[in-house]
């Protein structure tokens, strides 16, 4: 009677990473990796899955621009300054 009713499932997924919430299980190989080699790898993964940098050339037109808009608010602004008299 027992054989109807419980039910065994059977699976290729270790039962570490089945029921483990907290992320991937190392095994031997992976936790002999020495700290400089994770380091290098996690550097290497955050660089792979990083948005591409702006484009230089559309950069350097926005800070021309700016210091254009600077340079022709500064002559623009230079007035001579009032004169007091003092007695």
């Amino acid at each position: 009677m027992t054989c109807d009713i419980l039910v065994v499932l059977i699976s290729t997924v270790a039962s570490d990473s089945a029921f483990n919430t907290g992320g991937r299980v190392l095994d031997p190989f992976r936790s002999s990796l020495s700290p400089r080699v994770v380091e290098g790898l996690v550097c290497a993964q955050n660089w792979l899955r990083s948005s591409p940098f702006p484009n230089i050339e559309e950069c350097l037109h926005e800070v021309e621009e700016l210091e254009e808009d600077l340079r022709i608010m500064t002559i623009g602004s230079k007035k001579e300054p009032d004169l007091v008299e003092l007695d």
